[in-house]
């Protein structure tokens, strides 16, 4: 049997593991060329060396050496499709159980990651692919519905100023109207204490 005290311990453990998401968001922000160049140099370091890991591995194996090849340029592109779609988040506050293996696994998927983000900047960089930050680009509405619409802070503070949009004219009968409802609230005030009678001295 569990006493209270232990089902609370596992029920705490369990509601701080972490979580495995399934990445869809195929979007990047435009990156400096050089940045991007940067980039595609540490992935071809990192095929290169894969490359000259598993080739050789396999033509121990007796096998031809363009199927080494086949087999290894599958393994990679299969290895950073699923760097690419599972994204695992680790609790890191305790790495124990499932939170270390999901550790682990985000370890092992990180060159991957690194080289499905850098052909997407790539994509990007040569306009295969729409930016965030690009001309036009939209979050969630059409371009020619945004450019019409008034700038309202309710609907569109979490997206962010966009300077291209009107920003509704002020309504000066709203200040006009604060401006006298302060003065006649002074003049009533005023006219409240000189009215009063004075206070008398107790006896």
């Amino acid at each position: 049997m569990f006493s209270i005290s232990e089902m609370q311990g596992r029920s705490g453990v369990l509601h701080s593991s972490g979580t495995v998401e399934l990445n869809t968001d195929c979007y990047r922000n435009r990156r400096p060329a050089w940045l991007v160049l940067l980039k595609l140099l540490g992935v071809v370091a990192m095929v290169a060396v894969g490359a000259a890991i598993a080739i050789p591995s396999l033509l121990e194996f007796e096998f031809p050496l363009w199927h080494a090849i086949a087999i290894t340029a599958g393994g990679m592109v299969v290895y950073i499709g699923i760097a690419f779609f599972v994204r695992t988040e680790p609790n890191t506050d305790n790495l124990v159980g499932i939170n270390k293996f999901l550790w682990n696994l985000h370890c092992v998927l990180g060159p991957g990651r690194f080289t499905s983000e850098t052909l997407l900047d790539t994509c990007v960089l040569v306009g295969l692919l729409r930016s965030h930050d690009g001309p036009g680009a939209t979050l969630a509405l059409p371009s020619e519905i945004v450019s019409n619409r008034a700038y309202d802070p309710a609907v569109d503070c979490f997206r962010g100023f966009d300077p291209s949009r009107p920003i509704p004219p002020l309504d000066p009968n709203r200040f006009a109207l604060s401006s006298a409802d302060s003065v006649t609230e002074k003049i009533q005030r005023d006219s409240q204490r000189f009215s009063s009678p004075p206070p008398t001295a107790a006896s």
